[in-house]
């Protein structure tokens, strides 16, 4: 048997289970320090912490993108590909009593394709899998002090997205192949909830906490399934199959024998999908606008995850766990001669159990990121750094990704609703 993998739109080649490969949701920011949620500070925007939104003391706005590098290793096939996208976009804005703050962030990408060359008595078989899609987020944010040193906050988000799955069957010979679709349009709100707090210890040494909690959510999917079949040169396929190059042959798919499955017999069509509670719970400690380390651990609860449409007879769920351990660390804030000494040096690891279990296999994902934050006008920053990231193995029918990704985020600071002086 011989396999080759490729994705695009997404970094895991796992993405087919579930509602697709898990967004981290936080800011670069965050994302640099492992993922760590803990920490919030005046001029930046915390995505996975609402409370945080209390603190803020200037408008900002915020943006992150990526260009990311996977490796995929299958058997003795490797894959190398590229890939580039938006992380999330947001705004958030200080009040006299309390913050807010809204933008969209995706939830989870499905981004695959799957190829495997068989060959059994009655011949060669090429079965091709492909996925495409995913969940995004609208969101809106409120976070308010209740003293100094305590926050609360709430974030509510209305899911949205559609996913893709297709399969296509080709048999040496035969100059018909087949073809079959499930597709599935997503939607529905969920909802979040996190209190931090912020007191001194120490002599210029605070000690932070936090604790979020999100509830299970059950999303609305509306679903449907084609068959069809469509005539091809099985001679130029076979020809180029062989050359291990799928990507030479252009078929053009003249649709015949057309067929939608009545999913309501099965009470199929409308479904839900279910995005698991999760609590959050971190601490740390630091000096202000000095240094900071924290560790985080997060609690999914996926074992009561269940996909009806479409059934994944070798997938199944556990619950999942991430540890997280990061901070940063300023030479010195106020220097006004050495702008190397104002940039922030980040670093973070993040290691977890993803809660899928693949013919009975678990998955683990390790993740170690580094970044600086770059002063520009102003409060405003750049916040620019690298993720390096691995997870499953090449081994027992799994597939080993290793993935480099290059992160930028900009977060621009603002006073609104103050009336200038001067010009």
């Amino acid at each position: 048997m011989e396999s080759s993998i490729s994705q695009t739109g997404t970094v895991s080649p796992y993405s087919f289970a579930g509602l697709g490969e898990q967004n981290f949701r936080g800011t670069q920011v965050t994302r640099f320090m492992g993922g760590l949620d803990v920490y919030s500070d005046s001029i930046h925007v915390n995505l996975n912490n609402p409370a945080a939104y209390g603190k803020l003391k200037f408008t900002t706005y915020s943006l992150g993108i990526n260009y990311n590098t996977n490796l995929l290793s299958s058997g003795d096939d490797n894959t190398t590909l590229n890939g580039a996208s938006i992380d999330y976009l947001s705004i958030g804005i200080p009040t006299k009593r309390f913050g807010f703050g809204f933008g969209i962030i995706p939830l989870t990408s499905v981004g695959y394709e799957i190829a495997s060359l068989e060959e059994s008595e009655n011949g060669k078989f090429d079965n091709q899998f492909e996925g495409s899609g995913g969940v995004n987020q609208v969101f809106f944010s409120v976070g308010l002090p209740i003293f100094r040193e305590f926050r609360i906050g709430a974030t509510g988000f209305y899911n949205f997205g559609s996913i893709d799955y297709s399969r296509s069957l080709f048999i040496e010979g035969v100059d018909i192949a087949s073809y079959s679709n499930e597709s599935s349009k997503i939607n529905g709100w969920s909802y979040q909830f996190t209190s931090e707090f912020d007191i001194a210890l120490f002599e210029q040494i605070n000690l932070s906490g936090l604790f979020s909690f999100q509830p299970q959510a059950n999303l609305n999917s509306e679903n449907r399934r084609v068959y069809y079949t469509s005539k091809y040169d099985w001679e130029s396929y076979w020809t180029n199959l062989i050359s291990e190059n799928r990507r030479v042959y252009q078929r053009e798919r003249s649709v015949e024998d057309f067929n939608e499955f009545d999913l309501g017999n099965q009470n199929l069509d409308k479904t839900e999908k279910i995005l698991p509670q999760t609590f959050k719970i971190g601490i740390g400690l630091g000096q202000k606008q000095k240094w900071f380390v924290g560790t985080q651990v997060n609690l999914l609860n996926f074992d009561n995850f269940k996909s009806e449409f479409p059934m994944r007879d070798n997938v199944t769920y556990q619950d999942a766990r991430q540890w997280i351990i990061g901070g940063f660390y300023i030479p010195d804030y106020s220097s006004l001669t050495s702008y190397f000494s104002r940039i922030v040096y980040r670093l973070g690891f993040r290691t977890e159990n993803l809660g899928v279990l693949i013919d009975g296999q678990s998955l683990r994902l390790n993740v170690i990121s580094f970044g600086f934050g770059l002063p520009v006008q102003g409060l405003s920053n750049a916040n620019i750094g690298l993720e390096i990231g691995s997870s499953g193995k090449n081994q027992n029918g799994l597939v080993a990704h290793s993935s480099v990704a290059l992160r930028v985020g900009l977060s621009l600071n603002d006073l609104w609703f103050i009336k200038r002086k001067y010009n």
